[in-house]
């Protein structure tokens, strides 16, 4: 019985350490994520600031779910999962700020190609996990795949132009 629960203490603070590990590496990745939604609105470009935030907004609800997923099967304290939230959510906070007190162009270009490269990972990472075995390049030119992108280009195109 002794060794059991030594067994399960252990087996909690891998999984402790785990979702600490991710949520890391997932605040660093919202960093970047923070430093485009800045300097969009340090560029004026309060529409591309707002787009960046749902944006994002909907990609990190199934980062949480990344974090926790380690401590699935413990009991976990609230505590625990504040800190964790903290810890993968924070630097967008702090990103969002740095990036929107840095007014030159040079680093608006640099922090919104860190954006766009969160973006281009997780559309890679989707488009594995949808495509799977397939190639990539035979999804895409799919009628549905191929009408859907036309479709969200033209979308983005005329409310580019009302809006702009």
């Amino acid at each position: 019985m002794r060794a059991r629960r030594r067994d399960t203490g252990a087996s909690e603070e891998r999984g402790w350490i785990l979702a600490q590990m991710v949520a890391t590496g997932i605040g660093l990745h919202n960093l970047g994520e923070g430093l485009a939604i800045g300097a969009a609105f340090a560029l004026g470009e309060a529409t591309l600031g707002t787009v960046l935030i749902v944006g994002f907004m909907l990609h990190n609800t199934t980062e949480g779910l990344a974090i926790v997923a380690p401590l699935a099967r413990e009991p976990v304290r609230v505590g625990r999962l504040l800190r964790l939230g903290l810890l993968g959510g924070a630097p967008t906070i702090v990103g969002a700020c740095v990036g929107g007190l840095i007014y030159s162009p040079i680093w608006s270009v640099l922090f919104l190609a860190l954006g766009a490269g969160a973006i281009a990972q997780v559309v890679v990472q989707l488009t594995r996990q949808v495509v799977g075995e397939e190639s990539v390049a035979g999804y895409v030119t799919t009628p549905p795949v191929a009408g859907g992108l036309f479709a969200g280009v033209t979308v983005m195109w005329v409310t580019g132009l009302v809006i702009g």
